[in-house]
């Protein structure tokens, strides 16, 4: 059922937002494209594409191309010749594809010099509900601080957008977002009026009261892969810059480089 606003509410209340204004979204459905458009969006999935991404980019893969569904993913292999297929359903390895969705999957001897094409469950979707940006970038903790250097000035709006879990919103997206909103509110960066952002950095400064590493564990997107036996993968993940590079994602050409 549609959420229906009362027809006779008022405008709302002027907000300034006009200096490098930065904008938190706790989940894709939450977020119309068209407001992304002109911005620059940062996507998080932090368990685990985002790190698988920039972890295959910083062992040397050439580029990763994202695909919405598998069949996608096949489809496209044979215009990539040498490609590797990798990601993940169910939080496993697809039959057929030869990597998964761990990063720790993604070593130089495997990937290096590499094509690979992508998909997995939320992450390669809320790449692809951004294309309406002027610049998508990847992020996670794993590179927390390179993104937020790199977009502390732009003069563009900022969205970072937190991919959730199917159609659920996960605290494993939104602790790494909290964390980025803390660098860019140093930084001079200013929240807009909804309280997405704020929810989100609240979340961070308590996760760092009981250390990020069980926060994330605990989280929506952690749980399962924990009780997977992938604790190494929530670990490797909830650890903040270790792979300082930003990936792009480039919508014309379909590839994300770093």
């Amino acid at each position: 059922m549609s959420y229906t606003r009362p027809a006779d509410l008022p405008p709302p209340l002027a907000h300034d937002a006009s200096v490098r204004p930065l904008h938190v979204h706790l989940h894709g459905k939450l977020c119309d494209p068209a407001a992304l458009s002109g911005g620059v969006v940062i996507v998080i999935d932090a368990l685990r594409a985002s790190v698988t991404i920039t972890q295959a980019l910083a062992s040397g893969a050439t580029r990763i191309i994202p695909a919405l569904s598998v069949e996608d993913a096949k489809a496209a292999a044979p215009r990539h010749l040498g490609a590797l297929l990798g990601g993940e359903r169910g939080g496993v390895l697809i039959p057929g594809f030869d990597l998964d969705n761990s990063p720790l999957s993604y070593t130089r001897e495997r990937v290096a010099g590499k094509t690979i094409i992508f998909t997995t469950s939320n992450g390669t979707a809320a790449l692809l509900h951004a294309k309406n940006a002027a610049e998508i970038l990847v992020g996670s903790f794993a590179n927390v601080s390179a993104i937020c250097q790199r977009v502390a000035n732009d003069p563009r709006p900022v969205h970072i957008l937190c991919a959730g879990t199917r159609d659920e919103i996960s605290l494993d997206d939104i602790l790494p977002a909290g964390a980025m909103v803390d660098q860019l509110l140093v930084a001079g960066r200013k929240l807009i009026s909804d309280d997405s952002g704020r929810l989100a950095h609240a979340a961070f400064q308590h996760a760092k009261s009981i250390g990020l590493r069980e926060a994330m564990r605990s989280s929506r997107g952690g749980r399962p892969l924990v009780t997977m036996g992938l604790g190494a993968d929530v670990d490797f993940c909830s650890t903040p810059d270790t792979l300082p590079i930003v990936p792009r994602f480039d919508v014309a050409k379909g590839d994300i480089t770093a």
